[in-house]
């Protein structure tokens, strides 16, 4: 499937940006990045820390009055349940991460799709809600895995949003994908995470590593600049950055420990500093105000 796509219209209405949550642990979350011990994998482990910081971004949501879009992995459905039902009856919107935190790039397309499929019958069932929306693990949608595309459409997903359009990450990255909200030419439609034009180059931003990463005033001035071209932003969190619960990994380099958990601890300040400034919506509700489709409410079953 090529990546042509054809745009999609702004509104003239004030820009309103997506805020979302990719539900993990952060064991899981870099297994396929460096080496991790399997105390750290426990799934027992695991899931006390996704519920304990996933609670406090509810919390901070809830304080603030803004619904968000949570990518929940299939598997938490099944370990989790009662997150899950918490968070789609909070008002968020529920979509779905995969079933488990692997990489697209080198699945079988069949496996991924069981798994796929698998996932986002037991979130509906768990949440009451359509899922809408997906995002790919390490958003590994690249030129080698764009066949993952078709699978979204042919399993009833109506948007993805899983691409980075730019190509100096050593994992994600599609350089020369469109960098707004587009259509594929199958329907479905992907809202690319975001970067900034600078001297000739794309400029990644907007959450995860980045936002944490970057000064806070560098990421206020790229959504800023996003926004007055009448365009809205994915903007991204994980719970471990936010949270109090970050496991510590042992015997990693000072490069990924930087990488990793530079400014975890003040996660929650920061994430709450941008909230105030810029207006936050689910992403389902954001390309409803941006494209003018009529898609359905997520209703409850």
């Amino acid at each position: 499937m090529k990546v042509r796509v054809n745009a999609v219209t702004p509104s003239s209405k004030p820009v309103i940006n997506a805020i979302s949550v990719d539900v993990e642990g952060f064991a899981e979350s870099n297994a396929q990045s460096f080496p991790i011990s399997d105390n750290f994998l426990d799934e027992t482990t695991q899931n006390c820390e996704i519920k304990t910081n996933t609670h406090v971004l509810l919390e901070l949501f809830a304080e603030l009055n803004i619904k968000a879009t949570f990518f929940f992995l299939g598997r938490i459905a099944t370990d989790i349940p009662n997150l899950v039902k918490a968070t789609a009856e909070a008002g968020h919107e529920i979509g779905c991460h995969s079933y488990c935190h692997l990489r697209i790039v080198g699945l079988e397309k069949n496996d991924f799709k069981d798994k796929l499929t698998a996932a986002k019958k037991d979130l509906e069932d768990v949440s009451g809600q359509r899922v809408y929306g997906f995002r790919a693990p390490d958003f590994s949608i690249t030129k080698s895995s764009i066949w993952a595309l078709d699978v979204l459409k042919e399993t009833g997903f109506v948007y993805d949003s899983s691409i980075y359009p730019f190509g100096l990450h050593d994992v994600y990255g599609i350089k020369d994908a469109d960098t707004l909200i587009h259509r594929f030419p199958n329907g479905l439609i992907e809202f690319p995470l975001p970067t900034i034009e600078l001297l000739g180059k794309r400029v990644p931003f907007g959450g995860g590593g980045y936002f944490r990463l970057y000064p806070l005033l560098l990421t206020k001035i790229f959504l800023s600049k996003l926004n007055k071209q009448g365009h809205p932003a994915m903007f991204y969190i994980h719970p471990y950055e936010v949270g109090p619960i970050i496991p510590q990994i042992p015997g990693l380099s000072v490069y990924r420990k930087f990488r990793h958990y530079y400014n975890c601890k003040n996660g929650a300040k920061r994430l709450k500093h941008i909230l105030k400034v810029f207006k936050f919506a689910p992403a389902i509700e954001v390309l409803k105000e941006y494209n003018g489709s009529k898609f359905e409410q997520p209703e409850r079953t």
